[in-house]
């Protein structure tokens, strides 16, 4: 084997190179005084043979094997869950948004869906730069596991639900505002509820303790990680009556770091299987004699003309078919329960049950 470069020869080479770039259109391998190849020889350089038959040398770059699938990766945001892990967070998530939507729903008496749309990995300020600015973002713990979580609700279902808690028709704010003091102590008795149902959510993989820490609506004030760190992000979209919106809830790598082994279909089914005790039915029938059904009592009804009803106008009277006499009509959803008389009990309106209908009437 023939010598190594030493320092000095290498920097001949350097700049020997360099002054046929300067020169415009030399090569390294030409002839005359341009410096080629065969100049290496003359530095103590051993050059291997060219092979027999007048072939070429065989060129030091493999050919790429078109038939094997190459994907990019980005090794400044290397993935930290897998499938199934994200898989079983979705699950679990899944089982909340169902419970948060029927404890909702019963609270401001209106028809109320959510489902999970999405669970994705990304970095905190990716989740941060979609937020909007003002919105409802709640930070939380969830002791054992270290660290604070985020749960953002869009103003476009946060203010029609607090309307509706507070006797409206669930509108929300023409225009972007932050929670006035009042606004924030509704806001945080629902979030209790949310985070008691993602304590109900996760019990199959940890016991934990959700605690609400501080509501805030300007994102840029959120920084529970740093920007690059990585975050599973539960993309959630709610119904609530006839608006529509969305809710995200962000947990960092560093909180679920701990319950990664935990976060398996497998672990999280045998757990499920495990904790179907003799209890259980008794929890459900607990679950479903809290649950609100809407209560109506008819006073009277009647059928007019198209031209009295055109010509309706306030101070008006219309007769019912019912006296006063009567007995009223008392509906439980649809069906005909009870029957009563109507009454006044201190400043309100109130029926008195005086009997049940045992054969329900539906209308």
């Amino acid at each position: 084997m023939g010598d190594f470069l030493n320092q000095d020869a290498i920097d001949d080479l350097i700049s020997q190179i360099g002054d046929d770039s300067g020169g415009g259109g030399s090569s390294l391998g030409g002839g005359g005084d341009d410096f080629g190849l065969g100049d290496l020889g003359d530095l103590g350089v051993d050059m291997p043979a060219a092979p027999s038959g007048g072939g070429r040398a065989a060129s030091p770059v493999v050919p790429a094997d078109t038939d094997k699938d190459v994907r990019p990766y980005d090794f400044a945001r290397a993935s930290k869950f897998s499938k199934d892990q994200i898989r079983t967070i979705q699950m679990i998530h899944e089982t909340f948004a169902r419970l948060f939507a029927s404890t909702l729903a019963a609270k401001i008496r209106a028809l109320t869906k959510i489902k999970v749309v999405s669970v994705e990995e990304v970095t905190y300020e990716d989740f941060i730069n979609t937020v909007s600015n003002p919105s409802i973002i709640s930070i939380f713990s969830m002791p054992p596991m270290e660290g604070n979580a985020v749960l953002d609700i869009s103003p476009q279902i946060g203010f029609p639900v607090m309307d509706r808690l507070l006797g409206g028709a669930g509108e929300e704010d023409e225009e972007a505002r932050e929670l006035t003091d009042i606004e924030v102590n509704i806001m945080e008795s629902v979030l209790h509820d949310a985070l008691g149902f993602i304590k109900e959510a996760w019990a199959n993989v940890i016991d934990i303790n959700p605690k609400l820490e501080l509501l805030e609506s300007n994102p840029y004030f959120v920084q529970v990680v740093p920007p690059s760190e990585m975050i599973v992000l539960v993309n959630l979209e709610a119904e609530v009556g006839e608006k529509t919106g969305r809710m995200n809830l962000a947990i960092p790598y560093v909180m679920l770091e701990t319950v990664l082994p935990k976060l398996s279909i497998q672990q999280w089914f045998s757990t499920y299987r495990r904790t179907v005790s003799p209890d259980t039915p008794l929890k459900v029938e607990e679950r479903l004699l809290k649950t609100a059904v809407q209560f109506t009592v008819q006073l009277g009804r009647t059928n007019i003309s198209l031209k009295d009803f055109l010509n309706l106008g306030e101070g008006d009277i219309i007769q019912v078919n019912s006296k006063v006499s009567d007995e009223l009509p008392i509906f439980v959803g649809d069906r005909i329960k009870f029957k009563g008389r109507p009454g006044v009990v201190g400043k309100r309106i109130a029926i008195q049950t005086t009997s049940v209908v045992k054969d329900v009437e539906e209308v």
